[in-house]
Parts: C-alpha cells; structure tokens; sequence
C-alpha cells in the first residue's frame, strides 16, 4: 500500500511538472523504486507487568565472518521490528582482518551511533568461538572490552567476561559440526554453571532448534534464547516480502525500553523463543503470553439440540504469532496470525480446553490452556 501510494505520488508530481513547464532538463530524481525506510511492526502483547520486546542476541558483521556493515545490521534489525540487538562477532576467526583494521570493539563503536537514531538497544557482545564440544561457542553480552576477553583457553576467556558482569550464552549446542551424533550435555557445562559462568541457552539457532536444549534450560534454570546468528544480509537468508516471516527471535519480558531492564530480563530468565511457529520457553511465561494473544469473544448465535444449548463464537488471536490448537478429542484449529475462527461450544462449558500444539514447554511437552467461556 504505501509502495503504491509513492509510485502515484511520484507520477502525479511528474505530471504537474510537466504541465505548468517545470521540467529540468539538467537534473531529475526519480525515487519510484526506492525502498521507503519503514518499520514493520511485530504484534506481540505485552504480559501482566511487563514489555515484550523482540531481540536477537547473535548476530555477526564484517569484523569476524559476516558479510554486512555494523550499522546496517542495526538498520536491518529496525526495519523488521526488532527492538534489541547484540553484535557477536568472533574473537578467534576473523577472515577478512586483512581488509580491516579493528580491534574487537570496533563494530559496536560503528553501530552505537545508528542504534541511538533508530530507538535499537544495542548490547556490546562478542562471541567465544571454540571449535570443538566441549567448550564449544559461548556469546558474552553486556560487556565492557571485548578485547581482554580474547584467550587460547575458553574458560579463562568465559571468566574474563563474566569479571566484566557478562551474561553467558552456550550457543547452537546442537550443531552437527560439533555435536554430530548427539546433543549432549558434558560435565564442562556443569562445572560452568556451578561457578555461575553459564547463565542461558540457544534452543534454536538459524534454521535448527534443539528440543533437548529447552529441557535443560527448564531442568537447570538457565535462560531460553532464539538467535539468528546471521551472516549474511538478512533479507538473503529470510524471504521478509512475507508479512508474517521472521527470523528467529528471542522474546524479552522487560520492565520497560531500556538496556538495565533487558539485562534484568535476561538474568531473571524472563524469555521465550520464537522459531518459525514454534515458541518455547517456560511453562508460566508461555502461558501468560498465549493468555494474552487468544480471547473468546461474546457468542452471535445460540441453538439447541437433545437439550443443550450451543453458542457460536469468534475465537480471535491478536497477536503475529500463529496457534495451532487440539482439542480433547484430538481436532485441531489453526489460529493464524491477527485472525479469527468460529468455535461451537455447549452453553454450560465453564472453559475451552486445549493444548497448543506449536507451544512447547519441554522437549515432548506441549502447553495447556484454558479459555473461559462467556
């Protein structure tokens, strides 16, 4: 709609000009494929107490192996809705050092200006990039100097980050390059737990998500994470033309917009993931947000039959995120996005009762809930 609305704009000023001899032979602008710098908005309600913020905790640019300018990234991230970031670009391998000159703070220098202009919370990260399991990779975020934190051994580079207040992420623990016949869970990451030196979790990560992962974190209360780790452009990885295509997301259950309350939100554990039409995350945090996505509307029509009185009414979700919902008898509803279906229910149901079959709430648990009826 606002693509058409300029083209027409466009053509109408050429028109005029045209027509009353204000044609410049020397210099024109022509603006009428020109992508319009708009932010899409990702409707997601916010939860008894606190913001939904949608984040992205791994993200990579020119200074380790991205292929994309730190402030683009920020830009990228604004232009899909996104509310924070952290760039994590790798300590040990950067290929394209010969082609810059930086130290491990560099990107977040370039990108901090942007992220003000855009209203983007920018949180400084690097990532520790260990190749074999375990260590393994770890994001540090909210850190002050990436670079002391650099470190043949990864625990000595994992303590350093945490001296600086950093929150600890084990990243892609499923990732068949280093986990190629099981996502296992070492001994390493006990002993980083137990000295409080490893605090979340990606449960999903690019185009894979580790069910495995989302037990642990519930199991060892560590915080659940969505990430993209994107490298290149992010609108070559993900087709965005889709209204409803994102990449994946980690949801932040923040006191408000700012950088402290996304830290507290974090160590608190106060996230869900959000892959594809997956959400995972804790069962209480899952529940308030579906709670708040699906209402039962008043019944339009009454029937009755053998004695009972059956309403029809709109089941509605407001939010982007789709709901596949099963009832006791195994019948499912597809609740898309901002979207409505009509639901048959006898007159003395005190409350629908489903499970939502894309919410999950351990590796073979789904989400339960109860929709009071009218």
């Amino acid at each position: 709609m606002i693509y058409k609305q300029s083209l027409l704009t466009a053509l109408l000023l050429l028109l005029f000009s045209v027509a009353h001899g204000q044609f410049d032979l020397n210099h024109q602008t022509n603006n009428l494929f020109i992508k319009p710098q708009v932010r899409q908005q990702i409707l997601i309600p916010d939860i008894s107490g606190y913001k939904t913020l949608k984040g992205d905790f791994h993200i990579h640019t020119i200074f380790s192996d991205g292929s994309v300018w730190p402030n683009v990234r920020v830009e990228e991230a604004w232009r899909e809705g996104l509310d924070v970031i952290a760039i994590t670009d790798h300590l040990e391998y950067q290929p394209h050092k010969d082609y810059t000159v930086s130290d491990h703070n560099t990107a977040y220098q370039l990108a901090q200006r942007k992220a003000e202009e855009m209203n983007v919370i920018l949180v400084k990260g690097t990532e520790i990039t260990k190749g074999e399991v375990p260590p393994g990779h770890f994001n540090a975020l909210f850190i002050d100097d990436a670079n002391p934190i650099e470190n043949k051994d990864a625990s000595l580079s994992i303590e350093a980050a945490v001296k600086q207040g950093a929150f600890i992420i084990w990243n892609h623990p499923g990732w068949k390059r280093q986990q190629p016949d099981t996502t296992k869970w070492w001994d390493y990451y006990t002993t980083l737990k137990s000295k409080n030196m490893l605090h979340g979790i990606e449960v999903a990560n690019s185009n894979e998500w580790y069910p495995v992962a989302l037990d642990w974190c519930i199991d060892k209360e560590l915080t659940v994470f969505g990430n993209s780790d994107i490298h290149a452009p992010i609108n070559l990885k993900y087709d965005l033309s889709n209204r409803h295509a994102h990449r994946p997301i980690t949801l932040i259950f923040a006191r408000d917009k700012s950088m402290q309350s996304v830290k507290e939100a974090l160590f608190e554990g106060r996230t869900i993931a959000w892959y594809g039409n997956i959400i995972a995350g804790k069962e209480s945090l899952l529940s308030e947000l579906v709670s708040a996505s699906i209402e039962l509307k008043t019944a339009f029509r009454e029937t009755k039959k053998k004695g009972n009185t059956w309403c029809y009414a709109e089941l509605n979700n407001t939010s982007d995120i789709p709901f596949v919902l099963q009832d006791k008898d195994g019948n499912e509803i597809v609740l898309k996005p901002l979207s409505s279906v009509i639901v048959k229910f006898d007159k003395k149901t005190a409350a629908l009762n489903y499970k939502v079959m894309n919410a999950f709430i351990g590796s073979e648990r789904r989400l339960e809930i109860n929709i009071p009826s009218l």
